[in-house]
């Protein structure tokens, strides 16, 4: 009798296993068409990501000629990632809430037909999906960067400064300084080990650091001192930088004679040579390594304008100036930075912004003006460059 009810049982067992069967299949199969529905979304969102954000660079071309630029820009980008641009439509709508500011903007709608497997079944064969996205043009910018970028000339070693000079705005060095002559520096002369200032100077205050020590000889303004001066690192925004969409990067030293309409920025994996007139603004960055340094070199009359744009970056070799330059105007100021080398400026130059320096070395009659329009410190932004934004 056992044994009977033990084979009803097994029987039981396998009738429900079969009618089971072909719904748990079912299950399995809705299971991996939604799987397959997941990746493809995310691959079109991905797409329409990177369309926007090469479109929208293109836009700062005149219309109509950039908003054509920018939906081929979008369209070899959807290519790219294997979606069809028939299926896809580049718009340039202002969205007043998330683009208030009105900057150039690029939108992209992408609905695609996927093909099912298993719900074929059920006479679902495609199910469309479509993904949406928004991009707009604006600045790199290091909010509130401090440090370095709060004085006119900067120095992580010994400063001197000879001759007859006028600084508007405050100066630094980590190390000693030493001012001699007649010079005229608006704000403070700091010296974190130390100050030394000779001759008829004019200086609006003088501050070393703790427990160092402060020597004037001449006839100078006798300024406030005050012992607070600290050891101030610079940072380092190579990656940023060279992150920025629609930086055009070259592989070997370069020779530029005369650069029109800079935006985006220039990389160069080497040495950089600038002769005649720099218009526009953007970063030019000399790349390289500690054992073999890439440096900037600047002859002639160049004019280069920004609002507080590091213009000129060496990562680990030396910027030079040679011959009377006019960096910045009375409106605007530019940054050259060299952190790990010496910013040496040749003869008479005027430069309206701020040299940012491992080590600084002054020749001949200068004028550095650090103050953007006649503020007061600390620069409150540092513009690295143009890149795109999504903003949807």
């Amino acid at each position: 009798m056992i044994k009977k009810l033990r084979k009803n049982q097994e029987g039981s067992v396998a009738v429900l296993v079969g009618v089971m069967l072909p719904v748990l299949i079912g299950f399995l199969g809705l299971a991996l068409d939604m799987a397959n529905l997941v990746v493809v979304r995310t691959q079109m969102q991905n797409a329409v990501d990177a369309a926007v954000c090469a479109g929208c660079l293109k836009l700062s071309l005149p219309i109509p000629a950039g908003q054509a630029q920018a939906t081929t820009e979008a369209n070899s980008i959807l290519t790219a990632n294997n979606f069809s641009p028939a299926n896809a439509t580049v718009t340039f709508t202002q969205d007043t809430v998330k683009n208030p500011a009105n900057v150039p903007e690029t939108n992209c709608t992408l609905t695609n037909n996927v093909p099912t497997y298993f719900m074929k079944v059920f006479g679902i064969t495609t199910v469309s999906l479509t993904a949406y996205a928004e991009a707009i043009v604006e600045s790199q910018v290091q909010s509130n960067p401090g440090g370095p970028f709060n004085y006119a000339l900067f120095s992580n070693k010994n400063l001197t400064l000879n001759g007859s000079m006028t600084i508007q705005g405050s100066i630094h060095t980590n190390a000693q300084l030493t001012v001699n002559g007649s010079q005229n520096i608006t704000q403070a002369a700091e010296g974190y080990q130390g100050i030394t200032i000779n001759g008829a100077y004019d200086i609006g205050s003088v501050n070393a650091g703790p427990g160092q020590t402060i020597t004037e000889n001449g006839a100078g303004n006798n300024p406030p001192k005050s012992y607070t001066a600290a050891d101030i690192s610079m940072p380092d925004y190579t990656s940023q930088i060279l992150s920025t969409p629609g930086i055009v990067q070259y592989s070997t030293s370069q020779t530029f004679n005369g650069i029109d309409n800079l935006t985006n920025g220039i990389s160069v994996n080497g040495s950089v040579t600038l002769n005649g007139a720099i218009t526009d603004t953007g970063c030019i960055l000399a790349t390289g390594t500690s054992s073999n340094p890439a440096s900037i070199t600047v002859n002639g009359a160049s004019s280069i304008s920004g609002t507080n744009q590091v213009f000129l970056y060496s990562e680990y070799g030396n910027i030079t100036i040679n011959g009377a330059s006019n960096f910045g105007t009375g409106s605007s100021s530019v940054i050259l930075y060299a952190p790990a080398g010496t910013i040496i400026i040749n003869g008479a130059s005027t430069l309206n912004g701020h040299v940012i320096g491992n080590a600084l070395t002054i020749n001949g009659g200068s004028d550095v003006d650090g103050l953007d329009q006649g503020n007061d410190y600390p620069v409150t932004s540092v513009n690295l460059g143009t890149h795109a934004k999504l903003i949807s």
